[in-house]
């Protein structure tokens, strides 16, 4: 298999972000009456979460962006005509240009068996997260040939927005074909002549899953930016609840206890709080695409008063962390506050124990006091914007 390893499987998640146009009348599941008025309300800003069924083995119960595991048939020969459909020097331009950065993360760099070598795995991993986001929410991020004839991008241009097909019978007609099969994504987009959009997802970020859990994934995660909002619908299976909402708002209500995240969404979602519009995110993430993205592990710390997800660039994160190796909790006698004085670079996800919901579920606050790498925005969740609130 062209994306499973020993230890974990490789995967690909899309985070879809809309302009939230002032007109609207649907007001979103997460809105908060304490919204303020100025730049952190974010409401020219909506990102699309999924529910995960109660009955996933993965991560049950929670709210994620869309996406899923890759297939053999994202690395695929026959992709290559697909994009030659669009010119082939256009899909030239575009294999060369997503490499531009130097080596990526393993994910991307790794060297792959001939078959699974035809495309860039910068390339597949794009279209796996085209992929699955039809799947779970039938929204087809896709260009037809007849009005692309002419597409001729400067890849991952500022002002260049994602595509996406509208058509409810081709979603109808294909979306139980693809989930059931992935081949059937390729015969799709030969049939309709239809070419996934890769040109608008932005590398963004990778995530290992951490150590010790039964079920590991090695995920990459691309920005996607749509002016317009699409028809979302759930499928029932292994998503059962679609919702869109600002940064700032589905982060109140998490801080509430009302939606349940884990701590990569908790983070990105902090990213995206640094942008008061989408044209500004759009233009961050081209910019900031001439750099890869490097892998994280998160690594479980313990003080003698808190837990801690510590990520690659704090004080306390280990020096020799084996990806493969057993799930270890670093532990440290002192208490946290003595931990912040003697270890001062903080990127961590914090639990205290006074910060659990009502069901038991452990409550993450970012912190982060770092460059990051790749001139790359560190997550912007204030204290003073979100307060922990037990919900009882």
């Amino acid at each position: 298999m062209a994306a499973i390893r020993k230890h974990w499987r490789e995967a690909s998640t899309l985070i879809l972000v809309i302009a939230r146009h002032s007109g609207s009348n649907v007001k979103p599941k997460f809105v908060s009456s304490s919204s303020p008025a100025g730049a952190l309300a974010q409401v020219n800003m909506e990102v699309l979460l999924l529910k995960r069924s109660a009955k996933s083995k993965f991560m049950p119960n929670l709210y994620v962006f869309p996406g899923g595991v890759a297939s053999d048939v994202d690395f695929s020969a026959d992709w290559i005509p697909v994009f030659d459909l669009l010119g082939k020097d256009n899909r030239q331009n575009l294999f060369d240009f997503v490499q531009r950065g130097g080596q990526g993360a393993p994910l991307f760099s790794r060297q792959r068996v001939d078959n699974f070598s035809h495309i860039p795995s910068e390339i597949a991993f794009r279209i796996c997260a085209i992929r699955e986001s039809f799947e779970e929410s039938g929204v087809l991020i896709a260009r037809r040939v007849e009005k692309g004839k002419g597409f001729r991008p400067s890849p991952w241009n500022k002002d260049m927005w994602a595509s996406y097909i509208p058509d409810e019978t081709v979603i109808k007609e294909w979306r139980q074909k693809v989930n059931e099969d992935p081949q059937e994504f390729l015969h799709m987009c030969q049939k309709l002549e239809v070419v996934p959009d890769v040109w608008s997802l932005h590398e963004w970020s990778n995530w290992l899953t951490p150590c010790g859990l039964k079920q590991r994934f090695d995920t990459a995660f691309f920005i996607c930016c749509l002016q317009d909002k699409p028809n979302v619908a759930e499928d029932e299976w292994e998503t059962v609840h679609s919702q869109w909402g600002s940064p700032y708002d589905i982060l109140q209500e998490y801080y509430q206890g009302g939606v349940a995240l884990a701590p990569p969404q908790i983070y990105e979602l902090g990213r995206l709080m640094n942008f008061s519009t989408v044209p500004d995110l759009l233009k961050f993430a081209c910019q900031r695409g001439q750099h890869r993205v490097e892998r994280w592990l998160p690594v479980k710390v313990a003080s003698s008063d808190s837990l801690m997800s510590v990520f690659p660039g704090d004080s306390l994160y280990p020096k020799d962390i084996d990806p493969e190796g057993p799930d270890v909790t670093f532990t440290h006698t002192e208490r946290l506050a003595e931990l912040d004085n003697s270890h001062p670079n903080k990127h961590r996800a914090l639990v205290n124990p006074e910060m659990r919901h009502a069901d038991g579920r452990m409550c993450y606050r970012v912190v982060c006091n770092i460059a990051l790498p790749g001139e790359h925005v560190a997550p912007h969740i204030p204290d003073s914007e979100f307060k922990f609130v037990p919900r009882l």
